[in-house]
């Protein structure tokens, strides 16, 4: 059996799982320039930050969920089909973005968390959760100024 901060670890692993697909797809599928190059740049930060997380997994004796990485795949993957986010700019671009927003708030959360737990569990010592932390607060900002931008043009109403 797992214990908590395992559980917690595997879970927020199948929400980067979620980022991990949006980006992919929305970097080799969409049809403005502006939000393939968008994705891919942002998509390199959010699979580092993966690659970091299962470190952190592997460190404290936990295997990746199977399940939860599935499950994360088909969130993603229904998401892509309601918002159709993949060839498109408008409400569905915009929503999408804003699942990335959210699910950079929660990474966030997690680096704030576990920064506080790793002053007395030294299975963690060795992770920089300041920077962690403040590259997530830098993939906010960039998410939501696209989303922002994009608020604009989604709605207001052109004369």
């Amino acid at each position: 059996m797992s214990e908590p901060l395992g559980i917690y670890l595997k879970d927020h692993l199948g929400g980067a799982q979620v980022a991990v697909h949006l980006l992919e797809a929305m970097g080799n599928q969409n049809d403005e320039e502006k939000y393939r190059e968008f994705a891919k740049r942002l998509l390199l930060d959010i699979q580092s930050d993966d690659d970091t997380l299962r470190k952190i997994l592997g460190s404290i004796a936990e295997e990746p969920s199977h399940i939860k990485n599935a499950g994360g795949w088909l969130l993603e993957t229904l998401a892509r089909l309601k918002l159709g986010h993949t060839r498109s700019v408008g409400l569905d671009m915009f929503e999408s973005l804003e699942i990335l927003s959210l699910g950079i708030m929660g990474k966030r959360s997690l680096w704030r968390a576990l920064a506080v737990v790793s002053k007395d569990d030294i299975r963690l010592g060795e992770y920089d959760f300041d920077t962690l932390l403040h590259r997530a607060e830098e993939q906010f900002e960039l998410v939501e100024q696209e989303r922002l931008g994009l608020a604009q043009q989604v709605f207001v109403l052109q004369d």
